[in-house]
């Protein structure tokens, strides 16, 4: 499934101001932490736009405006992040082209919407791949960056910015689904779904605007929703489905990338600070969207009565085995053009198994310390 920033856009007032509590992340933003660049560029400031589609009310927005502030106090004012929200420079449809023709010199750039263009590139999207943990999931992604993804949005035209992972998707159900075969027959209410998966699972997708989601499942139009926390407590879903099942079932997230050219002439000094804080800033965002927001939503259920379902092991396995047919039909088709798919989803596993376990603190210091810098 193909999580974007949409998912977060709803979030109340309530839910987004439980997230201030200061922790590593935040202390990075505020440059109490992390290393320090000396500045010696003495010219004018230099000015980058900025672009993404997400509404001032997402969740997201404002862990980039302080991104943009950090990057403003660590240059000296030297280097500037321009903020435009909303798609007002671009649409979410259009990243990669804003980017790569100078629209915006840094945004969300989604591969989803470049078709057959950039497939390991949308992996995440397969059932059963992404870190169910995930900022171990951004970890991964950075890592295997230069060696997968990076040539795919060279083709764009673009640099690879970061990838900011969302929760992988679990599903809302208004009758509790504990087995495989619990599925079956339900009408399924999600966007971007692949049809691929619902079939083998053997549900029905009703392509529903988010919205229009609550009454749906008051209604009986739909049975469940295929989701993420940041979706399903903001339309407040939970209040008429009061099952919910952790399947951690397919990723998705939010890349950014940016315009080479302008990365390649930036003075060293600057270019150093934006390209050390690109990892970081992506374990931020991640820890404010999937692993806080989740803790806020733990308590929504609670208070909902919603009964969290986990799938016994051998159950879960069930699912799995399920549908490995469609990720090794997948890889196939790639590697019959000589795509290295298989080799990516054996390195996804390896460091999968190196990194799911570790904390988020954990997780956020190693991005600060150790960054993976992917060159332009």
């Amino acid at each position: 499934m193909v999580h974007t920033f949409k998912i977060a856009v709803a979030a109340s007032a309530l839910l987004v101001a439980g997230l201030a509590q200061a922790d590593r992340g935040e202390d990075w933003m505020a440059g109490k932490t992390g290393s320090k660049v000396t500045i010696t560029y003495s010219g004018a400031p230099i000015e980058l736009k900025y672009g993404h589609p997400s509404p001032p009310a997402s969740v997201l927005v404002p862990v980039t405006q302080a991104n943009m502030k950090r990057i403003a106090e660590a240059t000296k004012g030297k280097l500037l992040i321009k903020e435009y929200g909303s798609g007002s420079l671009f649409g979410a449809r259009d990243g990669f082209k804003g980017v790569r023709t100078g629209v915006g010199e840094w945004g969300i750039c989604y591969p989803t919407y470049e078709g057959r263009g950039m497939p390991l590139s949308r992996v995440w999207e397969l059932p059963f791949v992404t870190p169910s943990n995930p900022m171990a999931a951004t970890r991964v992604a950075q890592e295997l960056a230069s060696k997968y993804f990076v040539p795919e949005f060279k083709k764009q035209g673009v640099s690879w910015g970061n990838y900011i992972d969302f929760q992988t998707s679990d599903v809302l159900s208004k009758k509790p689904i504990r087995r495989l075969e619990d599925l079956q027959g339900m009408k399924i209410g999600a966007q971007g779904f692949s049809p691929e998966i619902a079939k083998a699972l053997g549900v029905a997708l009703v392509n529903l605007p988010y919205p229009e989601l609550y009454t749906a499942l008051q209604q009986g139009i739909i049975d469940a929703v295929f989701w993420v926390d940041a979706g399903f407590i903001p339309f407040k879903l939970h209040e008429v489905a009061k099952y919910h099942t952790n399947l951690a079932l397919t990723g998705g997230g939010a890349w950014t990338c940016y315009n080479t050219e302008t990365m390649t002439k930036l003075p060293p000094d600057l270019q150093q600070v934006f390209m050390r804080g690109l990892e970081p800033f992506a374990m931020h965002g991640v820890k404010v969207s999937g692993v806080d927001f989740a803790a806020k939503a733990a308590e929504a259920y609670k208070a909902a009565n919603v009964e969290m379902i986990t799938l016994a092991p051998a159950e879960l396995k069930r699912f799995k085995d399920k549908l490995q047919p469609l990720v090794d039909v997948w890889a196939d088709e790639l590697e019959k053009d000589k795509i290295p798919a298989r080799a990516l989803l054996r390195d996804i596993q390896a460091l999968t198994a190196k990194y799911q376990s570790m904390s988020p603190d954990e997780l956020m210091k190693l991005s600060i310390e150790n960054p993976v810098i992917v060159a332009p």
